[in-house]
């Protein structure tokens, strides 16, 4: 299977969720981990933010075959919102394909109006299918990816079931290149950035959030992490031009898996002007069991 999105992961896109292999009411990623909910039956490949969504972000065939559904007619809408349909139909817009041999592949959430392809039609693997959208049940722009084999869900991480039942390694059905990309990563700090004033989750996840400049009455740094663990600590430093310490926070650790975390720290401007250089941002993810998530972003003012 080739990756299923035209994106950057680590930097434009991330693994959301996986398929849940807990038969009962829990959950179990492929690696016994959390980054799952209960009964996902695929692979949730999400984007940044809506703005992203918008400017469009092409959904690709994982593998030849010819086209047997599509469906093309469900609002971008997510399902929280107000005048979401109440009935949304949980794949939304997708396209279904028929790879032989027992294999069938279905990809969901497509905006509409994007899709390029038509059933009986034949694809080739990396070939447009259409774009990521907000159709169906969705809560943040993303495509889910679901794998059958002879009517059964596959794990594309895990495909041999009994060797996934205790997460024991094995090969998946990913492509090299695509394995490389999608390699398991125990919470993520995903979206980072810097705004005039306070900001909120949601409003990340809209996109489009102003640049500072040095006229701005604050300087604040955010960031969303996803797939935190129970145990897990958020932390984010905020420093000035001279290295010097502007803001910094360390969460308490969190008491139950979180699919989605937020934070931000900052510093209201000092005079007339923010000082002319480079400001930098720290974020960790600190962990009792494991080396920490780090990862740094800058702001020229």
């Amino acid at each position: 299977m080739a990756l299923p999105i035209a994106c950057e992961l680590g930097r434009t896109c991330e693994v959301q969720n996986y398929v849940d292999l807990d038969a009962g009411p829990g959950v179990k990623d492929y690696r016994c981990g959390t980054a799952a909910y209960d009964k996902h039956s695929g692979v949730d490949i999400r984007i940044l933010d809506v703005a992203a969504q918008r400017r469009g972000v092409d959904v690709l065939a994982v593998a030849p075959g010819v086209v047997t559904g599509v469906r093309d007619e469900m609002p971008d809408i997510m399902s929280d919102a107000p005048g979401a349909p109440s009935d949304p139909r949980m794949c939304g817009n997708g396209v279904a394909i028929d790879h032989g041999g027992g294999w069938v592949t279905q990809t969901c959430h497509m905006a509409r109006g994007s899709l390029s392809v038509a059933v009986g039609q034949r694809v080739a693997a990396g070939q447009r299918l259409g774009q990521v959208g907000l159709s169906g049940a969705t809560e943040f722009p993303h495509v889910h990816v679901t794998v059958w084999k002879d009517g059964q869900v596959v794990d594309p991480f895990a495909p041999n079931a009994a060797l996934a039942a205790s997460c024991q390694p094995q090969a998946s059905l990913w492509t090299a290149q695509a394995a490389r990309g999608l390699a398991y990563k125990p919470g993520v700090i995903f979206n980072t950035g810097f705004a005039p004033g306070p900001v909120t989750g949601p409003s990340i996840e809209q996109g489009g959030i102003p640049t500072p400049d040095r006229t701005s009455a604050y300087l604040v740094a955010y960031v969303t992490a996803i797939n935190l663990r129970a145990g897990d600590r958020a932390q984010l430093t905020l420093r000035g031009p001279d290295g010097a310490v502007l803001a910094t926070d360390t969460h308490a650790p969190v008491e139950r898996s979180k699919a989605e975390y937020f934070m931000l720290v900052g510093k209201r401007r000092p005079g007339a002007a923010w000082p002319v250089g480079s400001y930098a941002a720290e974020a960790r993810i600190l962990r009792p069991d494991l080396p920490p998530s780090v990862r740094r972003f800058t702001l020229r003012l």
